[in-house]
């Protein structure tokens, strides 16, 4: 997911902001940014009326699942306003979109060494889970690279709420179970992120935040063996060393040139 959005404020559908002509007599361009499970992702807009829109895309079975799918996060996004840290919705276009505030934010697994106060920011981190929680969402990939952002006032900024589940007021059995499992892996990804899976770290007061559920036991079994049958360790390796000799080779040719420059 692309780096979007901050303090939320879930509204009722409201009618998308006025965009300025384009070339053709359309409207503003829209700037890709990435491709999901969900649709497409654009930016559209420009300064604070800057918008992240998540579009339903595909054929009709996969367009009606999609908009099925960002119906579903846009119930979860009403429920979330006011916490801060959790990007503000403009609600669903006609087509189906989603309509998302933009807040500019750097990732979290590429900028998290650069953090001055990582106990400042977990702590925020926690607070605004256990407040997901109270409002009956439990987020469910919160590990995923790209969902947790850093703000540039060095507070947690928590997206895509597209896997998210909703604890239902008349839920039965099964629901309530689902939650309560999607809380427990909500609480044990503060802890991976927190202690980078050195499990043998854990202060006494965050132990009581982390409860593996089988459904993670069982998962982390299959992608070690699975990491093991495709030689995942090697092919990132040798992507590296790929990437490393590609810009061997450029700098050689930048310093040939600069050779043959000065030469004449």
């Amino acid at each position: 997911m692309p780096r979007l959005d901050r303090r939320e404020g879930l509204t009722e559908p409201q009618p998308e902001p006025e965009r300025d002509p384009g070339p053709g007599g359309d409207t503003t361009p829209e700037i890709f940014l990435s491709r999901g499970y969900q649709g497409a992702v654009y930016v559209r807009g420009s300064g604070t009326d800057r918008r992240v829109v998540k579009q339903p895309m595909g054929g009709r079975l996969a367009r009606w699942l999609r908009k099925a799918m960002l119906r579903r996060e846009y119930a979860a996004y009403r429920r979330l306003e006011g916490i801060p840290g959790i990007p503000r919705c403009f609600g669903l276009d006609a087509d189906g979109s989603l309509i998302l505030e933009y807040v500019q934010g750097e990732v979290y697994r590429e900028t998290s060494r650069s953090l001055h106060d990582r106990p400042h920011f977990f702590a925020l981190f926690l607070r605004q889970i256990l407040a997901l929680h109270a409002a009956g969402v439990a987020h469910a990939d919160l590990k995923r690279r790209g969902n947790l952002l850093i703000s540039q006032d060095s507070e947690p900024i928590l997206l895509d709420f597209g896997s998210a589940v909703l604890r239902q007021k008349n839920g039965g059995p099964w629901n309530r179970f689902l939650f309560r499992q999607v809380c427990r892996m909500d609480l044990n990804a503060w802890i991976k992120l927190k202690y980078h899976r050195r499990y043998d770290q854990i202060t006494p007061d965050d132990l009581q935040y982390y409860r593996p559920t089988v459904v993670e036991a069982i998962a982390r079994v299959v992608r070690r063996i699975w990491r093991k049958l495709t030689g995942r360790h090697y092919r990132k390796a040798w992507r590296a060393n790929r990437q490393k000799r590609r810009q061997d080779r450029r700098r050689q040719k930048d310093s040939q040139g600069n050779d043959e420059r000065r030469g004449s």
